[in-house]
């Protein structure tokens, strides 16, 4: 924003809290035209269209969580978005036709939810102590990873990097790490396929609410509860 001033505001977007909120980032080339995702403490998720920055439309609306959202988040492309719930469920919704493609289920309150980089894969995070992987083909679990002695409250990924095969093209590899904030104060760093904690950084004085990798992926950023933010060298 070049100014801070307020372009347009969507009154009773839900009919409760509004608890998450994601930009539909392919979006970015449509210029005038884009779509965000929310979602409510109602357990709704709603998908807007913005023309212009003068009408916002309300696309889809759709209710499978019982419980509220705490995370929205949509895939590279745009087509999906997967949102987590205090309910035990994350729920991985059809952008395009509002429906849902996948669920995946557990007796925990789960605070976020990522796709891997190449979009085979969910991570996930929650109040059972435990990081998740599951398929994105089918919805299955892969692995719980013990994540430490209190609730993972947020995580990010590593972008995946890319790597030039023999006819020049560049190409998506796996991601090496990702990392992970808790209620136990600490901001972890994590080997992606041996799940196995490579750093750990100590310095909040309460629950860590979030972390985001820098685009550089040099430093890690983490704000938490005791109203400190922290830029970390990774």
């Amino acid at each position: 924003p070049g100014s801070g001033k307020l372009k347009f505001m969507i009154p009773d977007a839900h009919t409760d809290e509004v608890t998450a909120l994601t930009v539909v980032a392919s979006d970015d080339d449509l210029g005038a035209e884009w779509r965000m995702v929310s979602g409510g403490k109602d357990g709704q998720v709603r998908v807007w269209k913005v023309l212009a920055d003068t009408q916002q439309l309300l696309i889809h609306s759709v209710k499978e969580h019982s419980g509220p959202i705490n995370s929205v988040v949509c895939n590279s492309d745009g087509t999906q978005v997967i949102s987590s719930s205090e309910d035990g469920s994350c729920i991985v919704w059809d952008l395009n036709k509002g429906i849902r493609i996948h669920a995946l289920f557990d007796q925990t309150i789960f605070h976020s939810a990522l796709y891997h980089p190449d979009q085979s894969q969910y991570l996930t995070c929650g109040a059972n102590y435990k990081l998740g992987y599951w398929d994105a083909y089918d919805g299955t679990g892969i692995r719980m990873i013990e994540g430490g002695e209190a609730e993972i409250t947020c995580i990010d990924i590593q972008p995946s990097p890319l790597s030039s095969s023999p006819s020049g093209l560049e190409s998506p590899t796996s991601p090496e790490w990702y990392v992970s904030g808790s209620a136990d104060k600490s901001v972890k760093v994590w080997h992606y396929d041996d799940g196995i904690t490579v750093r750990v950084g100590w310095g909040h004085s309460g629950t860590v609410n979030c972390v985001t990798i820098s685009p550089d992926e040099k430093y890690i950023v983490s704000a938490g509860q005791d109203g400190g933010i922290f830029i970390w060298r990774r």
